[in-house]
């Protein structure tokens, strides 16, 4: 399909659709088009064409040259490398949570903020016999009692707390709700003291989990990571645990901020 055929769901601003198209297809082209070609290809009147082609210029995403063919240019290349650092980043993280897992020989986990949710991004089982299973990718939800929800709870300013937890008391009484947001306030406070979180038994009768804040470039809260193990294992070994797991949160805040991530 044409990419000038498309039409959106949404409402869009022309100016900025057209301007997209036109670097589409300049992009595609099978060989270097002139906007001639691209005015006629698209449908789009020559005039509009040059000032669209005179942003994309100025902007280094198109250049042209002399023989008044364009092709993709410099700026282009910089949204594809900063494009490819995130897959980079991820599998960096990926590579940081099987470590985890690896020290511990626990189930382990990195979830991610991502608007009003903590959701489970990466997850390496453990290798006991004795393991918990049943977590899955793209988990979410009851972030007030899962580690991963506390520990970055914690650390979002007011406003972004307020609008996770009103997902969390969603359904709730006031007074449930009220009394659901006073305790959770003691416990992130006690969290952001010592520096990471703790699930016992909130979630899951049985299992008990760890987790610890990582953080961005700007030093704002990307994400955590931790470990889900069955509560005898927790009782015995927490210390261990908490230690790996705040070296490991140690090490992906600075994998982002080496990146810059934001």
């Amino acid at each position: 399909m044409n990419p000038a055929e498309r039409t959106p769901k949404q409402p869009t601003l022309q100016t900025v659709d057209r301007a997209l198209t036109f670097l589409e297809y300049v992009a595609a082209a099978p060989e270097p088009p002139t906007v001639q070609q691209v005015s006629e290809a698209l449908g789009l009147n020559i005039t509009t064409c040059y000032h669209l082609l005179r942003t994309l210029v100025a902007r280094g995403y198109i250049a042209r040259h002399e023989n008044l063919t364009l092709t993709l240019g410099d700026g282009v290349g910089a949204l594809f490398r900063a494009y490819q650092r995130r897959f980079d980043i991820d599998d960096n993280l990926k590579g940081c949570v099987d470590k985890l897992a690896a020290q511990t020989a626990e189930t382990s986990y990195f979830s991610a903020v991502e608007g009003n949710r903590v959701i489970l991004r990466i997850l390496v089982e453990g290798s006991q016999p004795l393991r918990v299973s049943g977590l899955f990718v793209g988990r979410s939800g009851d972030e007030h009692l899962r580690s991963s929800g506390k520990a970055v709870l914690a650390h979002l300013d007011d406003e972004r707390r307020a609008a996770v937890m009103a997902n969390c008391v969603e359904g709730r009484s006031e007074t449930d709700a009220s009394a659901l947001v006073e305790k959770l306030d003691r416990d992130l406070r006690t969290t952001r003291e010592r520096g990471w979180s703790l699930d016992e038994q909130d979630s899951d009768i049985g299992i008990s989990s760890v987790g610890a804040p990582v953080f961005d470039a700007r030093r704002e809260v990307y994400g955590a990571v931790g470990i889900v193990v069955p509560t005898t294992r927790m009782e015995k070994h927490r210390q261990r645990y908490v230690e790996c797991v705040t070296a490991t949160a140690a090490a992906m805040t600075a994998l982002l901020e080496a990146a810059g991530v934001r």
